[in-house]
């Protein structure tokens, strides 16, 4: 019984070191947004609340519009916040203009709106060292009516 534990813990190791390459964590870092962003569009609906995204070079937060118009950390019980790894990088435009992610203030760039609209957003991930024309891309995009795309893109 031992030996059968002590197999399934080394097997668990062996399958958590493996990953599927570099292109398979910027597709990681793409769906994570992708589905941070379709939960908190559902929770907005449901909750009748006004949602942002906040984007830093770092990384993004989920944000709501309290009752006296200030905004804050989502509720607690959600993910809210994620910072990226340091070899990735994050680019953003919002409504067909580049948003500059070194000097974001406190407000969100994206708003998610209650009645499941939102602001028209492109964010593509890349690797922060990598700026060749072969380097892979992927990209989280969301137009006014709610919808989500999320898939590599080239150059």
């Amino acid at each position: 019984m031992v030996v059968l534990v002590l197999v399934g813990i080394i097997t668990s190791f062996a399958l958590l070191s493996v990953s599927g390459g570099p292109r398979e964590r910027l597709a990681e870092e793409a769906r994570r947004l992708a589905a941070l962003v379709e939960l908190h569009q559902q929770e907005a609906i449901l909750s009748g609340e006004t949602r942002g995204i906040q984007f830093g070079r770092a990384g993004y937060a989920l944000l709501s519009l309290g009752e006296k118009g200030e905004w804050q950390p989502a509720a607690a019980n959600t993910l809210i916040r994620h910072a990226l790894p340091e070899d990735i990088a994050l680019s953003l435009w919002v409504e067909d203009r580049a948003v500059d992610l070194k000097t974001t203030g406190k407000l969100p760039q994206v708003l998610l709106l209650a009645s499941g609209e939102t602001t028209e957003f492109v964010a593509v991930f890349s690797f922060a060292d990598d700026h060749s024309l072969d380097a892979p891309l992927y990209r989280v995009a969301g137009d006014a009516l709610g919808r989500l795309t999320a898939g590599e893109v080239t150059r």
